[in-house]
């Protein structure tokens, strides 16, 4: 034992002092004059008997608590504890990093993940510092740097699994910020995990320096078996005015081991459509075909369920569908050909995601209401119409599309010239020789972009014999040039709309563009675009943001219910950030206006994300390899031993205060047992 203040000891010397009151202190007599007694020598009164110690228990009390106090100001510590302390490198920072993604529901992986997290806490000395960071997609600190395992089991025990995906890129990095901040020179993570493989790409920016260090924990299991649903389809079909869906759900079997028999239950606004009943492989992918419902109303909510396994979260597929609202658009063309419009009006006739309601009608007849309740206006090969004048340019700038399709007939009024994206100019003939093909296709526009992947249309297969030169205006957007490269396509925008040219036509005059497999998509796409059209989601995935200021289209008040119960209001500016909703959930969520309103509210289906549902493990020595540069099995590099000072040593062990208190507790008893003892002596 040492001793950081020891001239405190010299108050040793105090121990005297009990042992002097015992033998010094003279009993006190009364004094009684006698007038007969008043010439006697006086004699000085000694009192034999206090000389001797007769109370040695309050002796020994009193002398032991001087003894206690004095050693507590000299603050004493134990020499061989420091040594231990120093030995060990000192205290840690350690980072508890805990996986809560929705694979961590499989069997009893999050109970075991919980309890190896308890060990590490459990495994603390008094002096480490513990982070407690929950991650899925994202991560966030749950229980900063503390000392205290209380507290740390309970964050453990309060946290559940998420629905989110697994990503270890940012719990990892913020695990390398948290110790890169602490002092302490030993600074150690834990990574508890199934260690998914889609968790983990290989180019996420996490690199430990040397001095800190990585351990894993997996709680995967050998083999595992699931089957989830990632996905389903829908196929719309009109009947007696009525639209009926047929759902198609998807099936995929992660297992090594067959799944035979597996109901799998179509449920709608809560009442079950049907249930069939398949079998899946392993390591395939199946699908089952429901027969087809009505579709009544909007926002019609619901689900399908297949089976039942150790990750229950992946069996079931949440969905919300709308009836489809068709594209209206109006065909303006000329009379002197009956059939001008032929191709084009068959193609936009054949499909039903979107529907297109056609109006088909001619220059002449054309009047300011053809333009009313369309959403797309088709000019093909016809003249300007007389009756567009003003009324077409109103119509593009309050979002309305226009469509050119320029021919010999085509004319545009010099007046009108603000609403082209350049001026047309004369016909230029390729038929004799070779004819005209295709040349550019600007792939980044919304639409050509269906076209980018490979064998997805070739272009280039049409032959184009007439087009009309278009000299484009600035500001202007060229889509499609041809092989000389003259502007096939352009783009203009105006006011909320737009407005596109195509420099040939769409029938077998000019080209046979018409004939080929990608006119339909290529028509299709223009009148979508053109037209503003977004196909109504049926689904979200875990982990997106959604902008509700867009979709309730406007600025009300709006109250937002997550699957859970949560309620979230959202204040009537719903712009920038309040407007913004993450979908952290497995469900359908419910927006409600904040005021009272009828109607069913409107609804938002979300899912796990598909890679969840894929549990085989990635090697954990492989990523703690990676981040900190050295194998999960070599033996980290001890940090070099913290050499305490006296004072630090002294001050881990607060060995004084202890002393302190019984000196002071000792000096109470003694108190407490001399006043019992002195008033018993005088009554004797």
């Amino acid at each position: 034992m040492a001793f950081l203040t020891p001239a405190f000891l010299i108050g040793l010397g105090a121990l005297a002092i009990p042992v002097l009151i015992h033998l010094i202190q003279r009993e006190r007599k009364r004094v009684v004059e006698f007038p007969s007694l008043m010439f006697v020598r006086r004699i000085p009164y000694q009192s034999v008997r206090r000389r001797r110690i007769r109370h040695w228990a309050l002796l020994l009390l009193r002398t032991a608590a001087i003894m206690l106090i004095v050693l507590a100001f000299a603050r004493p510590f134990l020499r061989k504890d420091g040594d231990a302390i120093a030995a060990t490198g000192g205290a840690r920072e350690v980072v508890i990093l805990l996986d809560q993604s929705a694979s961590m529901g499989y069997g009893s992986h999050w109970d075991r993940a919980r309890e190896a997290a308890r060990q590490v806490v459990r495994r603390l000395s008094r002096d480490d510092r513990a982070t407690l960071v929950l991650f899925s997609r994202n991560a966030e600190e749950n229980m900063r740097a503390t000392s205290d395992k209380p507290r740390l089991e309970a964050a453990i025990n309060a946290a559940r699994v998420t629905s989110g995906a697994t990503r270890y890129g940012p719990a990892l990095k913020l695990a390398e910020s948290i110790l890169g901040q602490s002092p302490l020179k030993r600074r150690e993570a834990v990574l508890i995990s199934d260690f998914q493989k889609t968790g983990w790409s290989g180019s996420e920016d996490a690199h430990f320096p040397e001095d800190m260090t990585l351990s894993a924990a997996s709680v995967a299991e050998a083999s595992t078996m699931n089957l989830s649903v990632p996905s389903i389809s829908f196929a719309r079909a009109a009947f007696s005015g009525q639209e009926r869906i047929t759902v198609t759900a998807g099936l995929s079997n992660r297992g090594g081991a067959p799944l035979n028999d597996v109901p799998v239950t179509l449920s709608v606004d809560g009442h079950e459509i049907d249930t069939r009943r398949t079998s899946v492989l392993p390591h395939t992918s199946s699908s089952v075909v429901f027969p087809p419902f009505t579709l009544m109303s909007g926002n019609v909510r619901g689900n399908v369920r297949a089976g039942s396994d150790p990750l229950i979260a992946d069996n079931t597929f949440h969905f919300v569908l709308a009836p489809s609202e068709p594209v209206a658009l109006a065909i303006v063309d000329a009379l002197e050909r009956s059939d001008a419009s032929l191709f084009l009006s068959k193609a936009l006739s054949i499909g039903t995601t979107p529907a297109f309601q056609i109006d088909v009608t001619s220059t002449s007849r054309a009047t300011p209401t053809t333009f009313d309740k369309r959403a797309v206006v088709v000019l093909n090969d016809t003249p300007f119409p007389p009756a567009g004048a003003g009324a077409l340019k109103r119509f593009i700038e309050r979002g309305g599309g226009l469509l050119v399709v320029a021919g010999d007939r085509t004319t545009w009024p010099s007046t009108e010239a603000g609403l082209l994206p350049g001026t047309l100019g004369q016909a230029v003939n390729r038929t004799s020789g070779r004819s005209a093909s295709l040349g550019f296709l600007d792939y980044s526009h919304p639409v050509f972009e269906v076209f980018k992947a490979p064998h997805s249309g070739d272009f280039s297969a049409a032959h184009i014999f007439r087009y009309r030169a278009l000299d484009v205006a600035p500001n202007t957007r060229v889509l499609a040039r041809y092989d000389d490269g003259a502007v096939a396509g352009a783009e203009r925008k105006v006011g909320l709309g737009r407005v596109i040219v195509w420099t040939s036509t769409f029938d077998d005059t000019s080209s046979d563009i018409a004939v080929k497999p990608v006119f339909l998509p290529l028509v299709h796409q223009l009148v979508r675009y053109l037209g503003h059209y977004e196909a109504a989601t049926s689904w979200f995935t875990v982990g997106q943001v959604l902008d509700l200021s867009a979709r309730t289209k406007g600025r009300a008040a709006r109250i937002v219910v997550s699957p859970s119960g949560e309620r979230m209001t959202q204040t009537a500016a719903g712009e920038g950030a309040e407007g913004l909703l993450e979908l952290t959930e497995q469900g359908v969520y419910e927006i409600r206006a904040a005021t009272a309103s009828t109607g069913r509210p409107d609804a938002i289906a979300v899912n796990l994300d598909p890679a969840e549902s894929d549990l085989d493990p990635l090697d954990p020595g492989e990523l703690v390899a990676a981040v900190s540069g050295h194998a999960a099995s070599a033996q980290a590099q001890p940090a070099a031993p913290q050499q305490l000072t006296r004072e630090d040593a002294e001050r881990r062990q607060g060995i004084w205060w202890y002393l302190l208190l019984t000196g002071l507790l000792m000096l109470a008893m003694e108190t407490v047992i001399s006043n019992r003892l002195s008033r018993k002596e005088k009554f004797l």
